[in-house]
């Protein structure tokens, strides 16, 4: 196992998820706090109504799902260990892990996930990823360990979609115990629980020593809100914080050159767009939006606000994600052409717009979105920046209320018919666009029941370009992340989508 992996150029893309001090063996040692400092809040800590990744590194540390991914996206066992699937491709049958508890003591068997998952399928829940598993038609408990889904139609992306932080198995009893306020006393399997929360503070979690697997190394793990990038690098510098997520592009150079600290970049799943809203004046003409397409210099801004650190292309899904078209290339940056559609659609001196902007979700989030609003003003696009706290800022983007914005796309499951549901698909409850499109809505639902790679790939080709064409989002770059520990933290795993594991963790 390879233990470390600096910022090096462009052999950094393919970097393992591990972060650690050095290149030999060391003996891993057990206790202390390990202190990490992230740009926001968990919103909920009830798996059910997650729909943010900050929020997921908390719930996936006190959580498991049935199918689990590793570092780099492949599905494997979770709490299931091994499963089945009929001729016809409908029916599937998963044999659980024995011997496992919930924090509370309650033990883990197919009632458990049979309960879990129908909370998730009740509208009354008003969960916003319900949607998640909308394909299944029944469900069974064979036994107290053998559990299984029957689907309306072959299923193409199953097991990826149970390995989703919005499946995380829960505990019925502290379900039924807790009620509303499961969000903030969370029961799970997995190898931390629950201390503490501060909410806006931190959230603190200890070591399950109940855990089924191996036990975590560390006491504690903290998460530590730092809205700012740069305070969040002072803290790292300092030995106030052991670990940091969205380092700042800028400050990369300054860390490699400081042998107390370790920097890692890792393509994700995540992709980084500005979001048009369909419902609102003048984002209904598909010739403004195009228009705003061509008036964005994608390089620029990478190269500009990023240092260089993100990629480039025109798809909605990331180049690490199966499937991601990579004849699409960006809208190419044309001010004439801007100009000439913004007049062709009725607006030859441009128009003024609300444009919200997120402080902390993303690397140099606030600075992107000045860029932006520079570039837009020379086609005549005033775009006025709000940026409310972040709570305000997700809840104007799930109501779909934001004119135009800057947003972020990961993906729990890896698997390309998630965020399509979601983001593209007219009832999805991530189309923060209001975009409707019946030829889009055909192909998702070709591509689900697809199970030939070969043909299904040819069908999410045909998705993404649909969705290019009509342009409700222009693909700004893939998000390359970004992280550091101080040289005494080991084995922080970071996940292609974007979980950070601290299970194998320790001080030294």
């Amino acid at each position: 196992m390879i233990n470390r992996r600096t910022f090096q150029g462009s052999a950094i893309a393919a970097a393992t998820a591990l972060l650690s001090p050095s290149g030999f063996a060391q003996q891993a040692k057990t206790g202390g706090t390990l202190t990490y400092a992230a740009g926001v809040d968990a919103q909920t800590l009830d798996p059910q109504f997650i729909t943010d990744i900050p929020t997921f590194r908390v719930a996936g540390a006190i959580h498991e799902a049935l199918t689990a991914q590793d570092a780099d996206g492949k599905i494997g066992p979770g709490l299931a260990i091994s499963w089945s699937v009929s001729d016809d491709k409908r029916t599937w049958t998963f044999k659980l892990r024995p011997g496992v508890l919930f924090h509370d003591g309650t033990p883990f068997n197919a009632e458990a996930v049979k309960f879990t998952y129908e909370r998730l399928l009740n509208p009354a829940t008003g969960s916003p990823r319900r949607s998640t598993l909308a394909a299944v038609e029944s469900m069974e408990v064979v036994n107290d360990l053998t559990f299984r889904i029957t689907t309306k139609e072959p299923f193409a992306p199953l097991l990826a979609q149970l390995s989703a932080y919005n499946v995380y198995i829960l505990s019925p009893t502290q379900v039924k115990k807790a009620g509303d306020n499961i969000k903030r006393a969370p029961v799970g399997t997995g190898p931390f629980k629950l201390k503490s929360w501060q909410p806006g503070e931190q959230i603190t979690l200890e070591r399950n020593d109940k855990y089924w697997g191996d036990k975590p190394k560390l006491d504690q793990v903290i998460f530590k809100v730092v809205p700012e990038d740069s305070a969040r690098t002072l803290m790292l510098l300092s030995g106030q914080a052991d670990v940091v997520s969205g380092v700042p592009s800028v400050m990369v150079k300054r860390l490699q050159s400081n042998d107390k600290v370790h920097v890692i970049r890792r393509t994700g799943y995540r992709t980084i767009y500005l979001g048009m809203n369909l419902a609102v004046k003048p984002f209904d003409d598909v010739r403004v939006r195009q228009a705003v397409a061509h008036a964005l210099n994608k390089p620029a801004l990478v190269q500009g606000v990023l240092s260089g650190i993100g990629t480039l292309g025109g798809s909605y899904e990331s180049t690490v994600i199966i499937g991601h078209d990579k004849s699409l290339q960006p809208y190419a940056y044309d001010v004439a052409k801007a100009k000439k559609l913004l007049a062709e659609a009725g607006y030859p001196n441009g128009f003024s717009t609300e444009f919200f902007v997120p402080t902390g979700l993303y690397n140099m989030d606030r600075q992107l979105g000045e860029a932006i609003q520079a570039q837009l003003a020379a086609v005549g696009i005033q775009a006025k920046i709000q940026a409310p706290e972040i709570s305000t800022y997700l809840t104007t983007l799930s109501q779909a209320k934001a004119p135009m914005f800057i947003g972020g796309k990961g993906s729990p499951t890896g698997d390309m018919d998630f965020t399509q549901t979601l983001s593209n698909g007219s009832t999805g409850r991530m189309n923060h666009f209001n975009f409707k499109n019946n030829e889009v809505d055909q192909l998702i639902l070709k591509q689900r029941v697809t199970v030939d790679p070969e043909q299904r790939r040819k069908v999410l080709d045909d998705l993404q370009r649909a969705v290019y064409r009509e342009a409700p989002h222009v693909t700004l770059y893939y998000e390359d992340q970004l992280w550091a520990t101080r040289s005494n933290i080991h084995d922080v795993q970071v996940y292609v989508n974007e979980f950070v594991n601290f299970r194998k963790a320790w001080k030294g």
